[in-house]
């Protein structure tokens, strides 16, 4: 034990020892690099004349390219020399980077932008010394007061701390401020003369810091001077010629794509610089911009000279809000309160229309269209079994194409009559046993992606029919992320009643032999999707049923009122009603839909291309937004539609023009038919945006990166288009099904008023007029 002891002993001494020996070295170093070149000064402040900084600058010029600027960064406490000390100080904890050449301060190290930047060019660095720290060692006591450790002077130790001197104790981390300062250096006078270097009470430093650590002040005094040396060489100036060029051409590089807006920046981008090769100290440069204050009491911060007349605008830099910044400005904080306020007004309409119709988001089984339609009602399912047999029907005959059983032509008859006949048989169903427009609508919304999914697995399985082998091979090396043995796929091995249910269950309408696939299920986004799908659909639920439900129920009410009369006034007071609370609906559906359920069925199924959508609602022209906002039918239209429009001799305007016709009479079927009525609404809504295509067009080319075609679009969609929609199909839907019975009840009550039948109040409930 005695042994193991003296080893201990003798370890922990020979450590002791260690670090004296480097506290006296960096001390030392520190004193040579003030005082060394005092000789060459006649104020002793170690500045060497501008002819020796010469003489490394041409030495650095010969060796341009292997300079490294040095780099660090840290917690450093700044001077705060254009505040005032509020809270008994005026040094506050900042962090600092010194990188290529600028050395710069943040508030944080998790703060994006630099609150100020100093190129140290024509700069040095000082030594001010130190100040004690009076916190430290508040809470201990000496070791003569009696209550403190006890004395560190062991005998076995052999009194090796006594030989501890001040100024070792003064290194001690947390003992006292270690102080170091960046000026600005005077060279030469007007005349281009070389002036003697600066006396302390001349130099008002730039930056002042201050640290814990004496090792750590003494290495940023040696980062900041060999970085100083750099700005002051011809690498310095070459590699900011450079920056600035690529700069410029990063301006042109950064553009949207065509028919959105440019992006809006929050926040300003990381700056970049090119690192030079490495190979080259810059110590031996350093030297030249170090200096130490011969004032013993330098640190204090009220003795640092602080002349009235020192500057308190140092550059010439723009407002926070003026277009005409270098760097892009936050504006975060300004969006935050845009928020509070889009909450609030809301929230506020939201208050009104529970004060005023009841919080009916508990009655909403009870709401008429909710109640009456049941989805186990046999024509729902009997719809659903419809398109089962009609997806197994297009997989036996194109079974039957691959294995040569019936020709090419009547194979082809074949899938004409089985693929519209699964849109056309759903359609009777709904229009002539399904009543209610919910159930109807969701029976329509499967139908029609069957219909469309079936014919683009007709049409790409004939096209697979009639390529050669090699250019199948081309085609299927452009799909990246395939699975296992998915590059050997190849027709008629596709043709399987798994593979067309895979592709009727995937989010896509467009058939193609295989698909990017990713590698596993992940559990935890299809939970955290399920669950984003879940409050969408409470969302949605909840506004229809609180906002949208009952100024529907308003509007219909003075409808009957007026036997049916449509005033203007009345038309523009509920666009204006429906505007906000239909623009939610509609991007919580377009949330739920394309984001999370798509997203979903693609997690569950491992299908990896996602881009369901793109950035539609920064569209600056409105071809932009039906090119963005629904990606799978973009595809399908694109592939089935436009090109084989092009190829029978079309125009690509004519193209275009079938593309948008085509789609007018499908957005016409997916209202009309659930609805039991045949409008053209959505048709000439749809056609109307051919007018608009050309006017952003012309608006975008004019004033490109202008928001007035965004502007234009969504006023057009969302505060006029689906609101106006909702209006007309719910006055057409009301014609149609209830004035009839409103008429047929208003001669009821009149002939009954004429029997002396007690009916006028019934009649009033309807909108009767008391003379009948």
């Amino acid at each position: 034990m005695s042994d193991v002891g003296a080893g201990s002993e003798e370890e922990l001494r020979r450590e002791v020892q260690r670090l004296k020996q480097q506290l006296d070295d960096l001390s030392n170093a520190s004193q040579n690099n003030g005082n060394g070149s005092a000789g060459n000064s006649s104020t002793g402040n170690g500045t060497v004349p501008s002819s020796n900084r010469t003489i490394e600058h041409s030495n650095s010029s010969n060796v341009s390219n292997t300079v490294v600027p040095p780099e660090k960064s840290g917690y450093l406490f700044k001077w705060q020399d254009r505040s005032i000390g509020w809270g008994g100080t005026k040094w506050g904890l900042r962090f600092v980077r010194l990188d290529h050449g600028q050395l710069s301060y943040y508030k944080s190290h998790e703060e994006k932008n630099p609150r100020y930047i100093l190129t140290l060019k024509n700069c040095a660095v000082r030594d001010e010394g130190s100040k004690i720290n009076k916190r430290h060692g508040m809470h201990r006591k000496s070791p003569g007061d009696g209550g403190g450790p006890a004395s560190p002077k062991s005998p076995k130790l052999g009194g090796s701390f006594d030989s501890l001197d001040t100024n070792s104790q003064q290194h001690e981390v947390g003992s006292h401020f270690h102080v170091f300062s960046i000026y600005q250096q005077r060279t030469s006078n007007d005349e281009g003369e070389e002036v003697p270097p600066q006396e302390d009470e001349d130099i008002i430093p730039l930056l002042r810091f201050s640290t814990q650590s004496y090792a750590e002040k003494i290495q940023w005094i040696d980062l900041i001077s060999q970085s100083c040396a750099y700005c002051d060489s011809d690498v310095f100036a070459t590699s900011q010629h450079q920056q600035k060029g690529q700069g410029a051409s990063a301006k042109e590089v950064f553009r949207s794509q065509r028919g959105t807006l440019p992006k809006l920046v929050f926040e300003a981008a990381a700056p970049t610089f090119r690192r030079n090769p490495s190979g080259y100290s810059l110590n031996h440069m350093g030297k030249s911009f170090r200096s130490k204050s011969a004032a013993k009491d330098a640190a204090r911060s009220n003795k640092i000279s602080y002349p009235p007349s020192k500057p308190m605008h140092r550059q010439a830099s723009p407002s926070y809000l003026s277009p005409e910044g270098v760097d892009a400005q936050n504006y975060r904080g300004l969006f935050n309160l845009l928020l509070i306020i889009l909450v609030v007004s809301n929230f506020r309409l939201l208050l009104d229309t529970v004060l005023k119709h009841g919080f009916i988001l508990n009655k909403l089984a009870s709401l008429k269209g909710f109640s009456n339609a049941p989805l186990t009602d046999f024509p729902f399912v009997s719809g659903l079994l419809a398109v089962q047999a009609f997806i197994v029907g297009a997989y036996l005959i194109e079974k039957m194409l691959s294995e040569g059983w019936v020709g090419n032509r009547f194979g082809m008859m074949l899938h004409f009559l089985n693929t519209n006949a699964s849109l056309g048989v759903v359609v009777a169903i709904i229009w002539y046993l399904i009543d209610q427009p919910v159930v109807g609508a969701l029976l329509i919304l499967q139908a029609t992606i069957t219909w469309l999914k079936l014919i683009s697995y007709v049409h790409a399985n004939y096209d697979y029919r009639a390529t050669s082998l090699d250019k199948h091979k081309a085609t299927l090396a452009l799909i990246k992320d395939l699975d296992e043995g998915g590059l050997e796929i190849s027709y008629p091995k596709n043709v399987t009643l798994r593979d067309i249910y895979y592709f009727w269950l995937a989010p896509t309408l467009t058939y193609q032999i295989a698909f990017p696939r990713t590698p596993v299920v992940r559990w935890m986004r299809v939970i955290t999707l399920t669950l984003h799908l879940f409050l969408s659909a409470t969302l949605i639920s909840f506004f229809a049923a609180q906002v949208v439900a009952p100024n529907l129920d308003s509007l219909v009410r003075e409808l009957e009122s007026n036997h049916g009369e449509v005033r203007t006034h009345v038309i523009g007071d509920y666009l204006l009603k429906l505007s906000i609370p239909s623009t939610y609906i509609w991007l919580l559906g377009f949330y739920g839909f394309f984001h999370c359920f798509l997203n979903l069925t693609a997690e569950l199924l491992r299908f990896g291309d996602r881009v369901f959508y793109k950035d539609w609602w920064n569209a600056s022209e409105v071809s932009a937004y039906w090119r963005l906002w629904n990606m799978p039918v973009h595809y399908w239209l694109v592939r089935h539609v436009y090109f084989p429009s092009v190829r029978v001799g079309f125009s690509k305007k004519g193209a275009t023009f079938v593309v948008f016709f085509f789609s007018a009479i499908l957005h016409e079927v997916l209202i009309s038919v659930p609805c039991h009525m045949i409008r053209v609404h959505s048709f000439l809504a749809m056609m109307g945006q051919i007018p608009l295509i050309f006017l952003t067009k012309l608006i975008d080319r004019q004033y490109p990166g202008s928001s007035i075609g965004n502007i234009i679009f969504w006023i057009s969609f969302c505060f006029v288009g689906q609101p106006m929609a909702m209006l007309l199909y719910t006055i057409d839907y009301w014609e149609t099904h209830h004035h009839d019975e409103l008429i047929a009840q208003e001669l009821e009550a009149a002939n009954a008023s004429k029997l002396k039948i007690p009916f006028a109040a019934i009649g009033r409930v309807f909108g009767a007029s008391s003379e009948l």
